[in-house]
């Protein structure tokens, strides 16, 4: 058995207490027909987030954080090794798998988040809320144990003082293509299976599935031409079965765009096609720094996403980009958590590579003849 490691929490709270608020993560699933499962998402904040991807072994001992600090809260030991994006390097993952086929992610929850109120009495099952996702990966192997789980636990809001308001709430997907949503609103628990495997951020879960009521107009299949008076009026071209499709960067928008994109697109199969499909829709949310703003500070601050994720449960792959460095880059979780001996940590901001194909041109040959109406030249 591997020695276990005690997590100096204390220390990760001074860090956290720092942490810019994300407040545009993205994320989704996607299924093929042969039974394939990935989940994609991405991270944006403000400031940067020094993410490294932490490997974490079988065997890793956490305390859970009080509100007051210490590290008082639930005790546990990992049952499972995990593999994920994590904020300052530091060993609580804010997106990641485990060598069970379970990913989960922490996505910003601003204005609704409300977690349970604090209970000395119930302070051996209690853990902060950014321990949340480390917490599940480390325990449970599907979404139907983690519906069975979360109970267990007691979730406050950790280090109140110097945290700040990081509200957040949570997606998990399993490898059989089941999903969950977790929030706390009120107090309160709130759990939510997700058929269409799509999450954002606020308002609650339940207000962004209502909202699809909005866009049943939509379809991946142009409208047919209408015609009025006489007058004949078509589309301009291709895409106008999704004329109306919200293109801005506020949660509900693009709850609905990725929704639409995830559900119109053609089914595929095999592990590659599953993986490109899943690279492709989440390139969709890509948030340049200056498009959104906010000026409510005494300076301007600028979102943009920091880095994209995929996880691929069927071969154990956690895969991710930067803003930086576009290049999609991969992890074997497998490979990486037999050879840990205990915690290590994986840099991800690394420069982008453009292979110079210059020399590699070669003649193409003749123009075929039908290239010249009257004949050849």
């Amino acid at each position: 058995m591997r020695p276990f490691i005690k997590i100096l929490c204390v220390v990760m709270i001074s860090f956290i207490g720092g942490m810019p608020c994300a407040g545009a993560c993205t994320s989704l699933r996607v299924k093929t027909t042969d039974g394939m499962v990935f989940y994609a998402r991405t991270m944006e904040g403000e400031t940067p987030f020094d993410s490294t991807v932490s490997v974490i072994p079988k065997g890793t001992e956490y305390r859970g954080i009080l509100p007051d600090g210490t590290q008082e809260g639930l005790r546990w030991v990992t049952k499972y090794g995990m593999v994920g994006m994590n904020t300052f390097g530091l060993p609580a993952i804010s997106d990641g798998m485990n060598d069970a086929g379970l990913a989960a992610g922490n996505l910003m929850f601003p204005g609704f988040a409300g977690y349970q109120t604090f209970d000395p009495a119930q302070s051996s099952r209690t853990i902060a809320q950014f321990e949340v996702v480390t917490w599940i990966l480390s325990n449970f192997a599907t979404v139907a144990e983690v519906k069975a789980g979360i109970t267990s636990i007691r979730v406050s809001k950790g280090l109140v003082a110097k945290v700040g308001d990081l509200a957040l709430h949570y997606t998990v997907h399993d490898s059989k293509g089941n999903s969950l949503v977790i929030e706390y609103v009120g107090g309160e628990l709130k759990v939510y299976d997700n058929p269409i495997g799509v999450m954002t951020n606020s308002p609650p879960f339940d207000w962004q599935q209502i909202n699809l009521r909005n866009y049943v107009n939509m379809s991946a299949t142009n409208a047919k031409p209408l015609t009025v008076e006489g007058l004949k009026a078509s589309g301009f071209g291709q895409g106008s079965g999704m004329l109306g499709l919200p293109g801005d960067y506020t949660p509900p928008s693009r709850f609905v765009r990725m929704v639409a994109l995830v559900e119109s697109s053609l089914p595929v199969t095999g592990t590659e096609e599953g993986l490109n499909l899943a690279m492709t829709i989440i390139n969709n949310i890509d948030i340049p720094i200056g498009s959104v703003r906010d000026a409510s500070g005494k300076e301007v601050a600028y979102d943009r996403t920091q880095w994209a994720a995929v996880s691929d449960l069927a071969r154990q792959r956690f895969y991710f980009r930067t803003y930086n460095n576009k290049d999609w880059r991969m992890v074997d979780v497998t490979k990486a958590l037999a050879v840990a001996k205990g915690i290590t940590t994986i840099p991800v901001e690394m420069p982008a590579v453009y292979r110079d194909v210059t020399t590699e041109a070669k003649e193409s040959g003749p123009l075929p003849a039908a290239y010249y109406p009257s004949g050849k030249p």
